[in-house]
C-alpha cells in the first residue's frame, strides 16, 4: 500500500515541470490542475486496478490547497470511472486511462436548458393518498407549536379586528419586518426594516429577485445538486442553468464557480450556503465572506436561499453571506416554511440595490399578505417562543437525522454512500452505480411511501442513483419500517443490475 502511494508521489514529482510547461494548465483551476496529473499517474501504470489512490487529506496537504478542492480532484476521475469511492475505504482504481484514449474534456458543463417539470408533474400528480412522508422537505406537524400558533392567531385576531380580514399590502406589515430585521441583526445582518420586503414564502421572494436581475435566456450559476423549486423557477423564467460543483460537507466550492464567472459571465448565482438542499452543507464563514466578495468583483447579484439556516447550531446561528454584503449585492431571501408554519407562507426577501425593481415586481404581481398571519407571526418573532420552539425543534431533528441513518446504514446494499449533514433534516443518500432513484421512487410510491429521486435535483440526466430522504419526522415503528423498505427495493434493484451486468459480460 505504502509502495502504492509512493509510486503516485514519485510519478507527480517527475511530471510536474513537465506539466508546468503548458500556459493552459497553470491557468486551470486547483482541482483541474491535481486531477490532471493524478490521470497521468494512473496512465503511467505506476497503478494497478484494485489499487487504493492517495486519500483526500494527504492530497489536500500536498498539494497545499483546502480539502474539497482535493476531493473535487478525485470526483473528476470518479466521473470518468476511472477510481471508484468505498464506503469508510477511500478512493480505488477501477482501470486506466491509457495514452491512446482520447483526452476527456474538464471544463465544467456550460449552461443547460432546465426542463424538469415533466419529470416533477409524473412524480408529485400520482401522490393522492398520505404517503409516509419521506420525500416532501417539512417537518413532521406534530413537531410545530400548534398551541402558540392559535393563541398568537387569536390574539392578533383580537387586535385587528375586521381589518384582519383586508389585504396586507406591499412591502408588508411593519411590525413584522422590524421583528425580522431585529433578529437577523443578531448575526450580523446588513439591512432595516424598511429594506424588507414581505412575500408569499421563500419561493415567492426567489422569483422575485430572479426577476429583477434577469431576462429570458440568461444564464443563473447554481449549485450541483440543487433544490429542485430552484430548477423549476429557472424553467418557468426561461433561464439556463450552470451547475457548479457543491462539497456536502463545505457547499459550494468557490474554484469552479470563479471558472464559471469567468467564462460563463452568468446574471446571477444562487445558492444555500447555509444547509443546502439537497447535501444539508453549510460554507465556512470564510468562504461566505469569500463568495461575497467573488460576486462583487464580477459585478453578479448573489441571491442567497436561507431557508434552513435557524436550524443551525445550539445558541446563536451563524451568519449568512448578507451579513458580509457592504454594497447591497446580496439579495436575502428566507421564510418560516421549513421551521414553524409551511402552511402561513410567510417569507421575505431583503434585496440591497435591488429593492426598488423587487417591490415593483411584488406590486405588479401576487401582491397582497394576509394580515392576520402576519401579525400573528410577528408576535411569535417578538415574544420569545420562536426561539423556544427552534430549540425543541433542532433537538428532535438530530434525533431523526440519527435514527433514519441508522437504518440506511443497516438495511441499505453495500456501496451505499451516507453522510450525516451537520444541520438540517435532509438526507443524501448515493446508491450503488446501476441502482436507478425513479424506479425506487416508483416502487416506494405503490406501497405509500414517498420519497424524493435524484434527477429532481438536476436539469440533465444525472444522479440517477441518488435520493434524499426527509428525517424530520418522529421516528415511529412505521416510519422505520418505511426506511427498511425503501432498502429492501434498493437491494432488489442493485441485484437486478448486477444479475443484468454478468449476462451482459457473458455475451461479449
Amino acid at each position: 500500500m505504502a509502495q502504492s502511494i509512493g509510486c503516485i508521489v514519485r510519478f507527480i514529482e517527475n511530471q510536474t515541470v513537465q506539466i508546468a510547461m503548458s500556459a493552459p494548465f497553470l491557468t486551470a483551476p486547483h482541482y483541474r490542475r491535481i486531477a490532471e496529473m493524478l490521470r497521468l499517474t494512473l496512465a503511467s501504470g505506476a497503478l494497478r486496478p484494485g489499487d487504493r489512490m492517495i486519500s483526500a487529506r494527504k492530497l489536500a496537504e500536498r498539494e497545499q490547497v483546502s480539502l474539497p478542492t482535493a476531493l473535487e480532484a478525485l470526483r473528476c476521475l470518479e466521473a470518468e470511472g476511472l477510481i471508484v469511492a468505498r464506503p469508510r475505504s477511500g478512493y480505488f482504481v477501477s482501470r486506466i486511462a491509457t495514452q491512446q484514449e482520447a483526452p476527456p474534456s474538464h471544463a465544467l458543463p456550460g449552461p443547460v436548458p432546465v426542463t424538469l417539470s415533466a419529470v416533477a408533474r409524473s412524480l408529485f400528480s400520482s401522490a393522492e393518498t398520505r404517503l409516509v412522508p419521506l420525500g416532501a422537505a417539512l417537518p413532521d406537524p406534530t413537531w410545530l407549536p400548534g398551541t402558540t400558533l392559535q393563541r398568537a392567531l387569536h390574539a392578533a385576531g383580537r387586535r385587528l379586528d375586521a381589518h384582519g380580514q383586508s389585504y396586507s399590502l406591499p412591502p408588508g406589515r411593519a411590525d413584522l419586518r422590524h421583528n425580522i430585521a431585529a433578529r437577523a441583526a443578531r448575526w450580523g445582518a446588513r439591512f432595516a426594516a424598511d429594506d424588507v420586503i414581505i412575500t408569499a414564502g421563500a419561493t415567492q421572494a426567489l422569483r422575485l429577485a430572479l426577476h429583477a436581475v434577469c431576462q429570458p435566456g440568461d444564464v443563473v450559476a447554481i449549485e450541483q445538486p440543487a433544490y429542485f423549486g430552484t430548477l423549476l423557477l429557472l424553467e418557468d423564467l426561461g433561464l439556463k442553468a450552470l451547475q457548479i460543483p457543491t462539497d456536502p460537507t463545505e457547499g459550494l466550492l468557490l474554484e469552479p464557480l470563479a471558472d464559471a464567472v469567468q467564462r460563463h459571465r452568468p446574471a446571477a448565482v444562487l445558492a444555500s450556503p447555509t444547509v443546502q438542499n439537497p447535501l444539508g452543507a453549510s460554507m465556512p464563514v470564510a468562504k461566505k465572506q469569500a463568495l461575497v466578495a467573488l460576486a462583487e468583483r464580477a459585478g453578479i447579484p448573489l441571491i442567497e436561499d436561507d431557508v434552513y439556516g435557524d436550524l443551525v447550531g445550539e445558541g446563536q446561528r451563524p451568519p449568512a453571506c448578507k451579513a458580509f454584503d457592504q454594497s447591497g449585492n446580496v439579495i436575502y431571501c428566507s421564510s418560516l416554511s421549513k421551521t414553524l408554519a409551511p402552511g402561513w407562507r410567510i417569507g421575505w426577501i431583503a434585496a440591497g440595490r435591488y429593492h426598488t425593481k423587487v417591490l415593483q415586481a411584488r406590486m405588479a404581481g401576487e401582491w397582497a399578505g394576509a394580515p392576520l398571519l402576519e401579525a400573528a407571526t410577528s408576535e411569535i418573532l417578538a415574544s420569545g417562543d420562536y426561539e423556544r420552539h427552534l430549540r425543541r425543534l433542532k433537538s428532535r431533528v438530530a434525533k431523526g437525522v440519527k435514527a433514519v441513518i441508522a437504518r440506511v446504514e443497516a438495511g441499505f446494499p453495500p456501496g451505499t454512500r451516507v453522510a450525516a449533514p451537520a444541520a438540517g433534516f435532509l438526507l443524501w443518500v448515493a446508491l450503488p452505480l446501476g441502482v436507478n432513484a425513479l424506479e425506487v421512487h416508483r416502487r416506494a410510491l405503490a406501497l405509500g411511501i414517498g420519497v424524493s429521486p435524484g434527477p429532481l435535483f438536476s436539469p440533465g440526466a444525472e444522479l440517477q442513483n441518488y435520493l434524499r430522504l426527509n428525517c424530520a419526522n418522529e421516528p415511529t415503528p412505521q416510519l422505520l419500517s418505511a426506511v427498511d423498505r425503501i432498502g429492501e427495493i434498493c437491494r432488489e434493484l442493485a441485484g437486478e443490475g448486477s444479475r443484468l451486468t454478468k449476462k451482459k459480460l457473458s455475451i461479449n
